[in-house]
């Protein structure tokens, strides 16, 4: 018999010893009620034996518990500690060892189980349907210069990002699929980043941070189009496809970012190059007052192509030189309206401020940019331009700020849109651009852009955008003798999914 056995044994005995009065003695009253007292403060002993050792038998007799994990294991927005969890459940063990798939803003990321190694799938779709009202008279456009645009569709964007992180190294590879026109795919971009608390390094194929329209995200545009000024001014040195090297540092209040930029992507197809271009880029910006609601930014951009891409020994190559040239705000049409042509040059900068400020669900925002261009002949050409655009959030919401670039993000509805339920955010904005491509004895044209745009952001992905502008192109032939700009109205609408 056990030890548990034999004590459970004396204790009944103890209590039939104390309550049988046939088994005990006649003494005296005093006598019995002093064998009575020793009885219970004996009972009162094994009672207590008996339950220490039933504590220390359910102890030897559970099951041993695993050493907890140090990495807590994240389930979407839920964690779910070792602790929770019962002793064995090999198919949760299983799946927490080969990692997690997560959605977050409604990406698809696979990560591994401690959480270093994560791979990423993205998509930025942007499919655009429009055209242009010209002036006709008697079936001829009015100038007689004046060139037929087309109507029609073209998807600007379509990239899908594939984003893989090891520690705290991030490599980036997006494929295009859109453009201006679509029809040929080519490569976005390809880099290697390292980050080190606020400083993230970067080299390969990217886009550089410059200019404040530049640096915002294309889905978080208040238009179809950047100004054409700040395109303009962006592709003297950088833009998007820019072999380039440099970082970018951020924290709640400041920003800056500095790049070593060369050729574009592709720059050696289809003439080989034997000087390839090189410059540099930098941007700066603060928010020196803030709120709970409200935000003041400001900056300062520049670069410089210390000299261009050359290919003056090759068979159909060209000497050093640049070309400053845009569409007018919208890419249904692709012939450029204001255009210097080719300028021969040594080398060319750019330098713009820039002012933005927001108030809950208003947002204003502008640039000035200067470009100079030092020509291999002559003296040197300055061109110049100018935007102010700002919005309207019709439903409430509130364009975010983001530190991490310096710019404004796109409003999150309230409510998405569901039949029956919520119907999304919408936006009213406008814009007024001035680009001046006038300097000396280039006439590139001056252009005055005046656009509306009315925003449904059906869900955090999903958004439609309905754009009207009115432009004028003021241009002259080389020899400045026939007009050969224009007047007219365009429309286009936009679909746009990102994720």
């Amino acid at each position: 018999m056990t030890r548990l056995g034999l004590t459970g044994g004396a204790l009944v005995t103890s209590v039939l010893l104390a309550s049988d009065p046939v088994a005990a003695q006649s003494p005296s009253d005093a006598d019995k009620i002093e064998r009575l007292e020793r009885q219970v403060n004996l009972l009162q002993k094994q009672l207590t034996a008996l339950q220490g050792e039933i504590r220390q038998t359910k102890k030897k007799t559970e099951p041993t518990q695993p050493p907890r994990h140090p990495q807590t294991q994240q389930v979407g927005e839920q964690q779910v500690g070792e602790e929770t969890r019962p002793a064995a459940e090999p198919k949760k063990t299983e799946t927490a060892a080969a990692g997690r798939v997560d959605f977050p803003h409604g990406r698809p990321t696979v990560t591994s189980a401690d959480g270093g190694i994560s791979l990423a799938i993205g998509e930025q779709f942007q499919y655009d349907v429009g055209g242009y009202f010209q002036a006709k008279r008697s079936g001829v456009f009015e100038p007689p210069g004046a060139q037929e645009l087309n109507n029609g569709v073209n998807l600007r964007r379509g990239r899908v990002y594939f984003v893989g992180t090891f520690d705290a190294w991030t490599a980036r590879i997006t494929p295009e699929f859109g453009g201006s026109p679509d029809g040929a795919p080519s490569l976005f971009e390809a880099n290697l980043n390292y980050t080190y608390g606020p400083i993230t390094a970067t080299i390969g194929y990217f886009k550089p941070y410059d200019t404040l329209a530049r640096s915002q995200f294309p889905g978080d545009a208040l238009f179809l189009e950047r100004p054409s000024i700040a395109l303009i001014a962006s592709n003297v040195a950088d833009g998007i496809q820019r072999a380039s090297a440099g970082f970018k540092a951020s924290t709640e209040d400041y920003f800056i970012a500095s790049y070593l930029t060369g050729p574009l992507y592709g720059a050696q197809r289809p003439v080989l190059l034997n000087n390839e271009q090189a410059g540099a880029t930098l941007r700066l910006a603060t928010r020196p007052f803030r709120g709970d609601d409200w935000n003041l930014h400001v900056g300062f951009s520049g670069s410089t192509a210390f000299n261009f891409n050359k290919s003056n020994f090759q068979p159909g190559g060209s000497p050093e030189g640049i070309r400053l040239s845009d569409q007018p705000e919208q890419r249904i049409d692709f012939n450029p309206l204001i255009d210097t042509g080719f300028i021969p040059a040594k080398s060319a900068l750019t330098w713009g401020f820039e002012l933005a400020a927001n108030w809950r669900n208003f947002l204003v925002q502008g640039e000035y940019i200067g470009i100079e261009v030092n020509p291999t002949v002559g003296k040197d050409l300055n061109f110049a331009g100018w935007y102010l655009e700002g919005s309207w959030v019709l439903t409430g919401e509130s364009r975010p700020y983001l530190a991490s670039s310096a710019t404004y993000g796109s409003p999150v509805p309230y409510r998405p849109f569901e039949i029956g339920g919520g119907w999304g955010a919408w936006e009213l904005a406008g814009r007024y651009s001035v680009t001046d491509l006038n300097s000396g004895v280039v006439f590139g044209g001056q252009q005055t852009i005046v656009s509306a745009a009315l925003s449904w952001y059906a869900t955090e992905h999903v958004r439609f955008t309905l754009q009207g502008s009115h432009v004028d192109v003021d241009r002259r032939d080389p020899i400045r003798s026939v007009q050969v700009g224009q007047s007219f109205w365009d429309v286009a609408l936009r679909t746009q999914v990102v994720y």
